[in-house]
């Protein structure tokens, strides 16, 4: 039976693993849109898609804190 140090390892490599595939899905996402943007507009106006990267960047930024700092701090 694993002892309680062993699970809690384990729980914070799960999420490391859950935060790297967010991280990853963000950025091709991301860049797909980006890519969106600059087929559409040519890369003149607003660029639209940094709200969606800074908002859901805001996201990325709090989850990494929560797995890497403060969930190792358990």
């Amino acid at each position: 039976m694993a002892t309680e140090e062993e699970q809690k390892k384990g729980k914070l490599a799960k999420e490391k693993t859950v935060f790297y595939i967010h991280f990853l899905i963000y950025l091709a996402v991301n860049i797909g849109l980006f890519i969106q943007w600059y087929w559409i507009t040519g890369g003149e106006g607003f660029p639209w898609v940094l709200s969606t990267t800074i908002g859901w960047g805001i996201g990325i930024v709090f989850h990494f804190l929560g797995v890497f700092v403060w969930m190792g701090k358990q």
